[in-house]
């Protein structure tokens, strides 16, 4: 699968689409809970049956692929020329790796 995006693409517009009916269901957009080092959202979309794109800020940081019992973290802003950072045994320590590898 070859999955083209510039460098600058924000995040996944599923994940804004999702938000924009969730916010439209509710008259108002909850907001976040502000806890002191901590994420305050979902940073990981499903694009395929089994690869996640992951992002930070609203960009794209990488990617989780499911291989096996594995999840390979893929650094990058495009899936194409994604680089392999890491494995791990479950998915939350995989988008972890991810997600604070660009602090």
């Amino acid at each position: 699968m070859v999955m083209e995006a510039p460098l600058s693409r924000r995040g996944s517009s599923k994940a804004a689409r999702a938000a924009t009916a969730a916010a439209a269901l509710t008259d108002t957009a909850p907001a976040p809970i502000e806890v002191p080092g901590t994420v305050t959202e979902i940073p990981w979309t499903r694009i395929d049956l089994d690869l996640y794109e992951v992002s930070r800020d609203g960009y794209i940081v990488g990617y989780v692929e499911v291989v096996g019992a594995v999840f390979v973290s893929l650094g990058g802003a495009r899936y194409d020329r994604a680089v392999e950072v890491s494995q791990h045994l479950t998915f939350h320590a995989a988008v972890d790796a991810l997600v604070r590898r660009v602090l």
